[in-house]
């Protein structure tokens, strides 16, 4: 991985160097240019705003001399994209966070307890970030490190001017304006902006490896070899734990990975791409040149929308509306959040392109009292947004009133999922082998198998849940779902074909109740189907206040036959008060249900009695036709 990155890197700066201007901005807080006279005094101390400091929000478009602060700041970071405290230079206190002995940057609410750090600070600073021979600038420093008190009491004193929510302005103390998270930094006038460049570049190469003591050579230089401090936690800790260390291989005491300090570098500024959201994650790195143009346009159409990021699928999206005959191959595919890697690996064909995705309405579903239309799912994006994202319950992929948002790795809190620990495991356990399904094309990451589990459990979480039967329309779109795309994950363990199935079973039970010289085969399928169908007639007779669908669990948890017409049998003496018993619909099913003779577990065939509890009851009437036309996705 750690190759393919350098490459991508360097992919970039030849290729796309604009991507490293892209989303640059300073830390949110107060900039203060400090300029000293000849006698090491602070000359410009009555500062201006927005000539000697500004106050930048950490949000809105760059103006004016907020410009200067962003260059000056990213010379006073610690390495990596984000403020690394382990990496400054006033440890172990890390009141102060620079790097650089011309800047001061501390958080607002450290303001009171920087002063004691500052001889400590200077010194590690001029000693890291200074050649012995650079006596004028460390004695600048030096004079720069003793006006730092008087700055701090001015900053306390500054005044500026707000707006009031009746738009009349109000004068205030500059220092409340400042969140006590946000940073104060301070900066040396008197210092041309390269050597605050050089300065930061010495710093870089003594703290890019995460820890010295594995270093080929004591002075670091662009050969050294050790480990990079990009994804690595390894520390001071494993120098202490040797039970950490590789003991079998021949690795460089017992330590695998090194890379030299010029690759450090050059995953440095990938950790900064990172903290500046310039890449999409997950990313694709096209590490083969010819190739590389792909990469540049995905980075492109990611950073066109400055308000709200496009999501990777809708960068897929875009691509492919632009040519449809594109293929995207060979590259790898990088998943990675708040510095800990998700996943990586290689991509060798990316199918956009869904054939015969089809959910049909089955269980005939209504939107606006009217039958829902089938769905036919053209891309691999709308299997995701579709498909996963109702069977998962919301909570795999999320719909939110921001757009969708993704928990392929993420944790997962049961609290916040409808249907509890049912869901949640369903999540945990299986939502790896969907992201390899879509992001990767891996066909053999979903297996009829698990497929079928998944929808099992979450339909039958569902019916547990049932409160009012608020969950009836979701429990039809997942056996929609179901029954719809039995075939889409057929790995040949069996040739039934579900929706045919399905639709074989309506016409036999519309046959059987309305025949008395009709009757059901040795299908187990027919009895169980037609089990649902009795099921759902008898609880509808229910004089319940709170009629739920979840009074049909006792009936699914039954193994055998015999037990499961017993359940039926006595449902039937409750409501027997309620049936009008004679030659009709109801008697003719539930005779042939009662007298159907089998030895198999009805575990393994609980999709049919699902089936048959949630299709159109042909007990009442004869079922509406459904709706042949399609909406595609």
């Amino acid at each position: 991985m750690i190759q393919e990155i350098i490459d991508f890197v360097k992919h970039m700066e030849q290729d796309y160097p604009e991507a490293f201007e892209l989303n640059r901005k300073p830390s949110p807080g107060l900039h203060l240019w400090v300029g000293l006279d000849e006698n090491g005094k602070w000359k410009n101390n009555d500062p201006q705003e927005g000539e000697d400091y500004v106050v930048y929000d950490g949000k809105s478009e760059l103006k004016g001399k907020e410009f200067d602060a962003r260059d000056y700041w990213e010379y006073g970071r610690t390495v990596g994209g984000i403020t690394n405290t382990n990496k400054c230079l006033d440890l172990p206190a890390k009141k102060i966070h620079s790097t650089s002995p011309f800047i001061v940057a501390f958080k607002r609410k450290e303001i009171e307890k920087i002063k004691d750090r500052l001889i400590f600070y200077f010194s590690k600073a001029i000693e890291v970030c200074l050649d012995e021979e650079e006596e004028l600038l460390k004695q600048q420093c030096l004079s720069f490190r003793d006006s730092i008190p008087e700055i701090i009491s001015k900053i306390k004193t500054l005044q500026t001017v707000v707006l009031k929510k009746n738009k009349e302005e109000e004068g205030i103390e500059l220092i409340k304006t400042i969140k006590d998270v946000e940073y104060i930094n301070i900066y040396l006038k008197n210092i041309d902006i390269a050597e605050y460049q050089k300065a930061h570049e010495r710093y870089l190469r003594c703290k890019l490896f995460n820890i010295n003591d594995y270093n080929s050579s004591k002075e670091i230089d662009d050969k050294t070899w050790g480990i990079s401090n990009f994804i690595n936690g390894t520390g001071v800790k494993f120098t202490k734990k040797p039970f950490l260390q590789h003991k079998t291989a021949s690795f460089f005491k017992g330590v695998s990975g090194r890379v030299q300090s010029k690759d450090s570098l050059i995953l440095n500024k990938f950790d900064c791409l990172l903290s500046t959201r310039v890449l999409p994650n997950p990313l694709p790195i096209f590490v083969d040149k010819a190739e590389f143009q792909t990469n540049a346009e995905i980075i492109r159409i990611f950073n066109e929308e400055r308000e709200r990021k496009l999501t990777y699928p809708q960068i897929l999206k875009a691509l492919y509306e632009k040519d449809e005959q594109r293929v995207l191959a060979n590259y790898y595919l990088l998943n990675i959040s708040w510095g800990v890697v998700n996943d990586f690996d290689f991509v060798s064909n990316f199918q956009y392109r869904l054939e015969k995705c089809k959910i049909e309405n089955l269980f005939q579903v209504k939107q606006n009292k009217e039958i829902a239309k089938s769905i036919k799912l053209k891309t691999i994006f709308g299997f995701e947004n579709y498909i996963v994202r109702k069977i998962f319950n919301n909570a795999l992929v999320k719909e939110t009133k921001n757009g969708l948002s993704y928990n392929y790795f993420n944790e997962i809190d049961p609290n916040y999922v409808s249907g509890g620990n049912d869901i949640a495991n369903l999540i945990l356990r299986f939502r790896k082998a969907f992201y390899d399904y879509i992001y990767k094309s891996r066909k053999q990451a979903i297996t009829q198998t698990m497929f079928d589990e998944i929808m099992l459990t979450s339909i039958i979480s569902d019916v547990r849940h049932d409160d009012q039967h608020n969950k009836e329309y979701s429990i039809k779109e997942k056996l929609n779902i179901w029954f719809s795309l039995s075939e889409f994950f057929n790995n040949k363990l069996t040739n039934i074909i579900m929706e045919n199935k399905f639709k074989e079973l309506l016409e036999k039970m519309k046959l059987v109740a309305n025949d008395d010289n009709t009757y059901f085969s040795n299908d187990v399928a027919e009895f169980l189907f037609g089990a649902g169908q009795v099921i759902y007639y008898l609880l509808s007779r229910s004089k319940a206040s709170k009629p739920s669908h979840a009074l049909l669990e006792p009936f699914l948890q039954k193994t055998t036959a015999p037990q499961l017409q017993n359940a039926i049998a006595n449902a039937v003496n409750i409501y027997k008060h309620d049936i009008s018993f004679g030659k009709g619909r109801f008697e003719r099913l539930c005779a042939q249900v009662l007298a159907f003779d089998t030895s198999e577990n009805m575990k393994n065939y609980q999709r049919y009695l699902l089936a048959g509890y949630f299709a159109p009851a042909v007990i009442y009437t004869k079922s509406e036709e459904t709706t042949s036309v399609t909406f595609n996705i």
